[in-house]
């Protein structure tokens, strides 16, 4: 599981520096189109969910490096034992986490219901749940397509908080 964390990881970094190359670029077109007084203003639209999406890989790739801020004054004070039993806690607690994460995801997404459903109309109207419908204020796109981001981050974070569960379990990973 470690070793299809790490894979999935690489290609995490990959596509999070591409992502903030399009953000980069999407915001010097902007400025770029401005100062020649015909701005685009989907671009904005555009760039903000570009950098949601990075901001989430970036989330999963910080729960696989274990790299996101944490108070350590408790842990630090703990003698060992204490301290992998809290830090065995927190990547159970991570797991709860996107356990629950899941289950709100699959009740928003509702994949059954919409397979169900003869026409996206048609489940929209039956649920009151209208993600697959609901258009982009610019882009003329349906949001979904940028909501699609929630289900890769849990499925990924998912995985990299098993495995480093997994590997705190067997005694790797210290005190990270």
């Amino acid at each position: 599981m470690a070793r299809v964390s790490a894979r999935l990881a690489a290609v995490e970094w990959y596509c999070a520096g591409l992502l903030l190359c399009v953000v980069f670029l999407l915001l010097l077109l902007n400025v770029v189109t401005r100062s020649l007084g015909s701005p685009l203003i989907w671009v904005d639209e555009l760039a903000i969910y570009v950098m949601i999406w990075a901001a989430l890989i970036g989330a999963s790739i910080g729960i696989r490096n274990r790299d996101h801020i944490a108070m350590t004054l408790l842990t630090d004070m703990l003698p060992v034992g204490s301290r992998r039993a809290l830090l065995i806690g927190v990547d159970a607690a991570l797991l709860v986490f996107f356990a629950i994460l899941g289950v709100i995801l699959w009740n928003w997404f509702d994949p059954v219901g919409v397979l169900a459903a003869e026409t996206l109309a048609e489940f929209s109207q039956k649920s009151f749940n209208f993600i697959y419908e609901e258009p982009t204020t610019t882009i003329a796109m349906r949001k979904v397509w940028f909501w699609l981001i929630l289900p890769a981050f849990f499925l990924s974070g998912t995985l990299h908080a098993a495995a480093n569960l997994a590997t705190r379990l067997r005694g790797g990973e210290g005190e990270r």
